[in-house]
């Protein structure tokens, strides 16, 4: 039998495939998962007209997501934090630090999207990359300063 997927399906193929499964798996498992629909012009074109919708959804947020990766550029960013002798940080400044450096300028980032190439514990200039969306990545300049 021929379907369409609705979902990722493991071992069978991605959401929007056309895949050939026998008839059993396709009753008994996918057809009550609400995973595929039998190959018609109709599903067809439903899964076609998704693929556009998915398309266009995705351009427009890569399109704003490159926009935030501009003003995060252009911004600058502080970040104040106790030391000791030699400019030697109490700690190292994390990528939650910053997450949280970000969201106080009103850039929503995960902690996660955050990629600090080694730890920072001195004060000084940095760069780090933020990934603001994928393949959309930003240079962040960070200057860590001595707390008064």
């Amino acid at each position: 039998m021929e379907l369409i997927l609705l979902k990722d399906v493991e071992k069978v193929g991605r959401k929007g495939d056309v895949v050939r499964v026998r008839d059993g798996f396709a009753r008994n498992f996918l057809f009550p998962k609400k995973a595929a629909l039998p190959l018609t012009a109709a599903s067809q074109r439903f899964v076609d007209e998704q693929r556009a919708r998915a398309a266009k959804r995705l351009t427009e947020q890569k399109g704003e997501a490159e926009k935030t990766a501009k003003k995060i550029e252009s911004a600058k960013f502080v970040l104040r934090a106790a030391s000791g002798e030699h400019d030697k940080l109490f700690g190292s400044v994390t990528t939650e630090d910053v997450s949280a450096l970000l969201a106080e300028k009103g850039f929503a980032i995960d902690k996660k999207k955050v990629l600090i190439k080694e730890p920072i514990k001195a004060l000084g200039s940095y760069t780090i990359s933020v990934e603001v969306f994928p393949q959309v990545k930003a240079s962040l300049q960070l200057e860590v300063l001595r707390k008064d």
